[in-house]
């Protein structure tokens, strides 16, 4: 890029980070980007006064003039890519702030920020002796400040939000008494005080809950898709089009599914093969052991198959879920490293057991962390979320480092799963049926997240699609109204792996497996459309070439 597009990139991630430190330096909050200026403000929480947010929808406005700017100007392609990239991201925050205005009904929002801030706080690398410990006091005695300003912005809650949001503040008084009072330095006073301050602002901001009565979820359902899709996403398809290839996508792997049931047991349905599939001796294992071994044999079995030695081995934890997490990640999920400091590491999150009032729903999960074990810590870690994070931090294009996209992240790690079938990982009839499972309920998701809002489908079809992928009745009544409060991210699974799938098919065979990975993963997290022309100049087509020479002619 000249150096007035990186002036201007780097002003605007400089601004982002200092309005919202938090969310920029963590990866929970998809609309942001990893502004790496963050890293300064580790003694600060983000503010979300009303007035505040109106002053940043206009600044983000006028960034988005000046990089329409720039695209106008802009012939070459790679920093052609840059520029719409930020106007991609641009277009997702104000989607967030402006349209959804997320800040006005989701508590889950204020407390994130709080403890997510509390936690890096506590984690991230210091300078000077000392420096942790002012850090952790400056953000405890500013989260009673933070949920005030949740009292005053919040107007209406969906009952999912509502009761996710009670959820969380048990948690979150949990992680005060096992974390923080178990700080080195719990015996200074200040600490003590910013502890009880902090609990005392919890049970206000409880009371204030349970003094609105909850909305139903439908309320929200997404206005915004459209322009996620379009605007943020910068996908070039249509909302029919992401559709039928949802409907497709179920089809095909329900037909696989009932294939590998015939071949494996005839006279049992597809649903009791799989939840009586137990993999062997995993249940001799506990199952932290259990995915700490499979991170290994995947590094090791990846690093003979396309993938770099220094991406594949970056620092990696894998630990228990933080407690303030618990109630509002999956079993397994990950949580990316802020920046390339050798210091600084990325955590696997496995949540082996439940707080009490959820103890009925343990053995389920226990199940389940077993059952898809592998597919599971692929996703999350080798070859799927922890490689791509680690190339991305590494990337010297500061534009291409410090934006993620939810499209292309969940896409390319729903694609890192069937690489275990491809490159032979997995090969026995049940791991396939496994396998297959999983994408079947990725494809109803995106089915539902696109067709709902479209009126391709109503709330009772919904319910048919997700039954039919092996859910209860009530479990697909809650998955739906989950949904539908963050419209447009469960497509990103399915949609993104087919983008990835359709370059593969036309780059692929040109370029060998090997090139086109690294050329995907190295490019960044980019529109599909956008990677499809960067290909086509590094590898073009006969018919590229015949059109290059009749130009030269």
């Amino acid at each position: 890029m000249k150096d007035l597009h990186t002036d201007l990139a780097l002003r605007y991630f400089n601004y982002l980070a200092k309005r919202f430190p938090v969310m920029c330096a963590s990866d929970e909050f998809h609309f942001l980007p990893r502004a790496e200026v963050a890293s300064e403000y580790y003694d600060q929480l983000d503010d979300l006064r009303a007035g505040v947010i109106d002053e940043c929808i206009g600044t983000l406005n006028e960034f988005q003039k000046e990089f329409s700017i720039f695209e106008d100007r802009e012939n070459d392609l790679e920093k052609f890519i840059d520029v719409k990239l930020l106007q991609a991201n641009v277009a997702g925050i104000l989607i967030e702030l402006e349209k959804d205005q997320s800040w006005r009904h989701n508590p889950l929002l204020y407390l994130k920020i709080a403890f997510i801030g509390l936690d890096h706080a506590l984690t991230k690398p210091v300078t000077e002796p000392g420096e942790r410990m002012e850090r952790v006091f400056a953000r405890l005695y500013a989260i009673p400040r933070l949920l005030n300003q949740a009292i005053d912005n919040i107007d209406s809650v969906p009952e999912t939000y509502h009761k996710a949001a009670h959820a969380m503040l048990r948690d979150c008084k949990r992680y005060l008494a096992e974390t923080i009072m178990g700080f080195p330095d719990v015996s200074s006073g200040n600490l003590t005080r910013g502890v009880q301050k902090t609990l005392s602002a919890l049970d206000a901001f409880g009371k204030f809950l349970c003094s609105i009565s909850p909305v139903p979820d439908r309320r929200f359902t997404a206005r915004s898709l459209e322009a996620r899709l379009n605007d943020n996403f910068l996908s070039a398809r249509s909302l029919a089009e992401v559709y039928q290839m949802a409907v497709d996508d179920l089809r095909g792997n329900l037909e696989q599914l009932e294939k590998l049931q015939s071949k494996i047991d005839p006279n049992k349905s597809w649903e009791e093969l799989y939840h009586a599939f137990r993999p062997s001796d995993v249940e001799k294992m506990d199952t932290i052991s259990l995915y700490q071994r499979e991170i290994e044999q995947l590094r090791r079995f990846f690093s003979k198959h396309d993938f770099r030695d220094n991406d594949l081995n970056s620092s990696l934890e894998l630990t228990e879920t933080p407690a303030y997490l618990q109630s509002v990640r999956s079993a397994a999920s990950f949580c990316a490293a802020f920046s390339a400091d050798a210091r600084e590491k990325s955590f696997f999150y496995i949540t082996p057991h439940l707080p009490r009032q959820r103890i009925k729903e343990e053995a389920p999960l226990k199940k389940r962390l077993h059952r898809e074990f592998k597919f599971l810590t692929a996703h999350e870690t080798i070859p799927g979320h922890h490689l791509l994070d680690s190339i991305r931090r590494r990337l010297e294009n500061p534009v291409r480092r410090q934006i993620e996209s939810p499209f292309f992240y969940e896409g390319w790690a729903y694609y890192a799963e069937s690489l275990l079938t491809e490159y032979g990982y997995v090969d026995s009839p049940m791991e396939r049926l496994v396998d297959y499972k999983r994408r079947l309920w990725r494809s109803a998701r995106c089915q539902i997240d696109v067709g709902l809002p479209m009126g391709a489908l109503d709330r009772e079809d919904a319910i048919r699609v997700l039954t039919a992928t092996g859910f209860t009745q009530e479990e697909a009544k809650r998955q739906i109204y989950r949904f539908q409060l963050n419209p447009g991210y469960q497509l990103c699974y399915s949609l993104g792996r087919y983008e990835i799938v359709k370059l593969k098919e036309a780059y692929g065979t040109r370029m060998g497996r090997e090139r086109f990975h690294t050329h995907l993963l190295e490019g960044g997290e980019l529109p599909f459309h956008l990677i499809g022309k960067r290909l086509e100049a590094l590898y073009p087509s006969d018919a590229t070439n015949r059109q290059r020479s009749g130009n030269k002619d």
